[in-house]
């Protein structure tokens, strides 16, 4: 298993996983306002079947187009949002913004280190599962949070939900980033993030190819005509 899959598969197996994305939303409001284009382009009278196909056509291109720059954003999006809650999450930001003197942030930097070495030094979730405790009866927040990655990426399940458990705040980053993963990893998650670039061509267009579909959208683009 690689180190991403043992990231999130306590989450993805153990939890609901919420594998539609924000810009679910906005898709089916660009697909609503095609329906809606295309039943008025259909039901206008008094239109040439060479005219409706084009303006079919421009409606289908316009709307594909949207639909693939939410795609892409949606892309973009989640790659930054997950590599911010992992830094949230295991991060040591707010540890060393209490530290302003050089002196402080080097003893910082050593608390970290560490505990993370610490954590690493840890081989089996039992005993994992007793450090934590340990740590959070000391109030050693760092140790707890390093020990926590390590149950993180070693999948003990019961450490890192006992962890998780006491934190509202990180749970709720970890269930986000949970289904962050679960739409770039899982099949029903790939579907369902697939589906947001897809439009089938309606009955006017079948069988025309995109190519095709492009110039009849925008003749512009299909070059000089001859004089």
């Amino acid at each position: 298993m690689t180190d991403n899959g043992k990231q999130m598969t306590t989450l993805i197996r153990s939890q609901h996983q919420r594998t539609t994305s924000p810009a679910q939303d906005k898709t089916d409001e660009i697909r609503g306002y095609y329906k809606q284009g295309l039943q008025q382009i259909r039901g206008t009278r008094n239109m040439h079947p060479d005219a409706r196909r084009i303006e079919i056509a421009r409606l289908y291109a316009t709307t594909q187009a949207a639909l693939k720059k939410v795609q892409q954003e949606q892309i973009k999006a989640d790659q930054e949002t997950f590599a911010q809650l992992e830094r949230q999450l295991w991060g040591y930001d707010d540890v060393r913004a209490n530290a302003y003197t050089s002196a402080e942030k080097a003893a910082v930097d050593s608390t970290v280190r560490d505990a993370q070495d610490r954590a690493a030094k840890l081989k089996k979730p039992d005993e994992a599962a007793r450090a934590l405790t340990s740590a959070e009866q000391g109030g050693d927040k760092v140790l707890a949070r390093a020990i926590a990655k390590r149950a993180h990426d070693m999948n003990w399940d019961h450490v890192l939900q006992g962890y998780l458990d006491t934190r509202p705040t990180e749970a709720e980053r970890y269930q986000q980033a949970g289904d962050i993963y679960a739409r770039q990893h899982t099949t029903a998650g790939a579907l369902t993030h697939g589906f947001l670039g897809a439009l089938p061509a309606p009955d006017e267009l079948r069988g025309v190819s995109s190519k095709d579909i492009e110039a009849m959208a925008d003749p512009g683009d299909t070059g000089p005509t001859a004089a």
